[in-house]
């Protein structure tokens, strides 16, 4: 991966020469080696490259969602907004994870839980990390699929992942 700093005085994430192994055995795997990059507010970064370049661990890294301690970091950086998250403790990472901080899985079906509803899951983040009652939840979530394009979002509210289209889920 190419090195994309700015080391702009907007960046709301700042990746530093990212290392991840992942321990086997009597040895170590390295999965990333000296990832750097930013991202300022407003703008997007895709991730791209050949299957096994490190993608999906780079990004498991933002969040230290990575199987620790069997991975790790010996060297770089993570910061959000200033705070480094590389061995932050959970109480902080709870705090960025899906509130400040969101993946977007390029399967869906993977993503969503087959079991629950659509409100159910766009509702649980609401209450996680928004802290919104049922019934302003219930109001968000609707808004969300209006903003999205979902057509009859009263119906879908009910529906499971395996009732909508591909685009929609």
């Amino acid at each position: 991966m190419t090195d994309m700093t700015t080391n702009g005085a907007d960046d709301l994430l700042e990746v530093r020469n990212l290392h991840v192994e992942f321990r086997s055995g009597g040895g170590a795997m390295h999965a990333v080696k000296g990832v750097s990059f930013d991202i300022a507010k407003g703008e997007t970064l895709a991730l791209v490259g050949e299957s096994g370049s490190g993608k999906s661990v780079t990004a498991l890294s933002i969040l230290q969602l990575l199987p620790y301690p069997m991975a790790r970091h010996p060297q770089g950086s993570i910061r959000f907004r200033g705070t480094e998250l590389v061995g932050a403790e959970e109480k902080v990472l709870r705090n960025v994870r899906g509130d400040r901080i969101a993946m977007i899985f390029q399967e869906p079906m993977t993503s969503l839980n087959p079991l629950h509803s659509i409100e159910r899951q766009i509702n649980e983040t609401l209450f996680l990390h928004k802290g919104l009652s049922r019934a302003a939840a219930r109001k968000r979530t609707l808004e969300l699929l209006r903003l999205v394009g979902l057509p009859n979002p009263e119906k879908r509210l009910n529906a499971y992942p395996h009732e909508l289209s591909g685009g929609q889920r």
